[in-house]
């Protein structure tokens, strides 16, 4: 063997032998404790979501699973701290809702992350759509949008509707709004939990949410559902139109949760977690609690969620700039819930 052959070898067997004891290869087979971050407060339906896969994942992509719920600022401030995280080995990571990553950043100054470039889309946990729901402090008569609408015509200082300032929910509630020239105005709340006891007191007429958190109200006859902003009517919801069908295809609004982890995580991590997750949602458990926690399972790769959240930070990026919902979040921003 000649002197550069035996060198050219000897560089092969370094390489090979740091592969070999890389510590991102090895966390890729044994994670041991992963926690996944909550941007909202416990008892809504990213947190039950959390929840069930903190369960699920469990000796599956780490030997323990926590969730940590930070609320607050719309998700900035979990999302923020996962960005700012180390070390990078897939142990800390957070589920989110699709508003805080497609819709937040095109109407929010300064954000201190880009959901593009500081997060990793892993995978998706689930897909729902939204309700808009009344409860009694509405009429009971009150059982369509178009009487809706009306009704709140008439009482304009009961023209409000509560959601998450900023979220998909909003958007959904200024577009309905635009559309039909009807003045709603949004009552910022920081996640569905404590918008859904006001909504079951008494103390707001109405709020958007995720049909996940709807079905316990409608069950409990606590609420009743005027439509979702689904393309097709959801199917825990048979009955229920969607806007689309009403006439308002523009409040179309169905959005997936996923699993991020901040950039620069290694791809064995990445890949790993992503076929754990695929695992927890092809499980028959999941298939029960699903039907219970209304969602439906949306089994994608790593790179197809890259391409869904691409486009749909596009779609959400033009239905701002025409509904001029950035102006409308600024104007109610502040007294949050």
């Amino acid at each position: 063997m000649t002197a550069s052959l035996y060198r050219i070898d000897q560089r092969r067997r370094q390489i090979a032998l740091g592969l070999a004891l890389s510590p991102t290869l090895a966390f890729a087979q044994d994670v041991k404790q992963s926690t996944i971050i909550v941007g909202s407060p416990a008892g809504g339906a990213t947190d039950k979501m959390a929840r069930f896969f903190a369960d699920g994942l469990r000796g599956l992509y780490a030997d323990n699973v926590l969730v940590d719920n930070k609320p607050g600022g719309g998700g900035v401030i979990a999302y923020e701290y996962v960005k700012n995280s180390r070390p990078r080995d897939g142990s800390l990571g957070f589920l989110s809702p699709s508003y805080p990553i497609t819709v937040t950043p095109h109407i929010v100054k300064n954000l201190p992350y880009n959901p593009l470039t500081d997060f990793i889309p892993v995978g998706i946990t689930g897909r729902s759509g939204m309700a808009y729901v009344l409860g009694p402090g509405t009429p009971a008569e009150i059982t369509t949008v178009d009487a809706y609408l009306k009704w709140v015509q008439q009482n304009p200082k009961l023209a409000l509707y509560g959601a998450q300032t900023g979220s998909s929910q909003h958007l959904s509630g200024a577009t309905l709004a635009l559309v039909t020239k009807v003045p709603l105005e949004n009552v910022s709340y920081k996640g569905d939990a404590p918008a859904v006891k006001d909504l079951v007191g008494g103390h707001i007429p109405a709020v958007i949410m995720p049909i996940a958190s709807a079905l316990p109200l409608v069950n409990n006859n606590q609420a009743r559902v005027l439509a979702v902003t689904r393309r097709e009517r959801s199917r825990f919801l048979p009955n229920v139109p969607t806007f689309t069908e009403l006439g308002y295809p523009a409040v179309m609004m169905q959005d997936w949760m996923g699993i991020f982890l901040p950039a620069g995580t290694p791809a064995p991590i990445v890949k790993k977690y992503n076929e754990a997750i695929a695992q927890v949602l092809r499980n028959e458990r999941s298939k029960e609690a699903y039907n219970t926690l209304g969602f439906e399972a949306d089994v994608v790769s790593h790179e197809q969620f890259v391409e869904i959240l691409q486009a749909d930070y596009k779609r959400y990026g033009d239905v701002i700039a025409r509904t001029g919902f950035r102006e409308a979040y600024e104007k109610a921003q502040g007294g949050s819930k």
